[in-house]
């Protein structure tokens, strides 16, 4: 049976489940709920959406793109980066994406594994042996799709998916994914203290996440959340790449 310990910074009902972990199952009342867990022997913070609250996926290569998301625009409720950026000249996205049912080319890398589709405010995350199948599902149902890092996939972790640059640095860092758990619940799950990417990935499949997509990090790795939609918590440092952003994954809330 899997001990995880949950400090609730909200409201926040739990429910045992079969197999000894905690559903992740929010209420739908809220913008996005935001707990504090202690899994695999770590720090994790979990940041949710409510039943209300929109999923997005933005890319600065779409048509009508008016800049990035802005701290100052209350509406969204969470910003994070999603997909890798290529480098600051070109500010090329990582992998084919679709926004709003539009298709955009990225540039190819052989780290990206997986992928989320985001229809109808319905998310997967997937294997990429898909991914034809769910860009042509994204462009017909006006949805949203991005590529990345599959670390956790069928409810196991795979490290050997991160890109070796960032396994091998000796410092611990800073790790944020985006998961669907064993519930089929949603989550934004973000390391609550520096650790190794294979400590990360070990918590998460703890924590219960079925699929995990790794999310842009490193000095590209600044954001925020609205926890219930008012104060706001940076969730990294604003660090000098962050002018560099070039697709950005977003909670927006009425």
């Amino acid at each position: 049976m899997i001990n995880i310990k949950w400090i609730l910074l909200g409201v926040m009902p739990v429910a045992l489940m079969g197999c000894g972990t905690k559903s992740l199952l929010v209420n739908g009342g809220e913008a996005v709920v935001v707990s504090q867990v202690e899994a695999g022997g770590h720090k994790m913070m979990v940041m949710q959406p409510g039943e209300r609250t929109q999923l997005r996926f933005v890319s600065h290569k779409q048509c009508d793109f008016s800049g990035a998301p802005s701290i100052d625009d209350t509406t969204i409720v969470l910003n994070v980066a999603a997909a890798f950026t290529k480098d600051v000249t070109s500010m090329d996205v990582c992998g084919d994406h679709v926004v709003g049912g539009e298709f955009i080319k990225g540039y190819y890398d052989e780290t990206a594994t997986g992928h989320m589709l985001i229809i109808n405010n319905k998310v997967k995350i997937l294997p990429n042996n898909l991914l034809e199948q769910s860009i042509q599902e994204a462009v017909a149902g006006k949805g949203y799709l991005f590529q990345q890092c599959l670390i956790v996939e069928d409810g196991r972790g795979v490290v050997e998916r991160i890109p070796q640059a960032i396994r091998d640095r000796k410092a611990h860092i800073i790790y944020r994914a985006a998961c669907v758990m064993n519930d089929g619940s949603f989550a934004i799950v973000q390391g609550g203290e520096p650790m190794f990417c294979g400590e990360f990935i070990d918590a998460l499949v703890a924590m219960g996440a079925r699929q995990a997509l790794y999310l842009d990090m490193g000095t590209w790795a600044w954001g925020w959340v609205r926890p219930k939609g008012d104060s706001t918590q940076e969730l990294s440092e604003h660090f000098f790449n962050t002018r560099f952003q070039s697709n950005w994954f977003i909670f927006t809330y009425p």
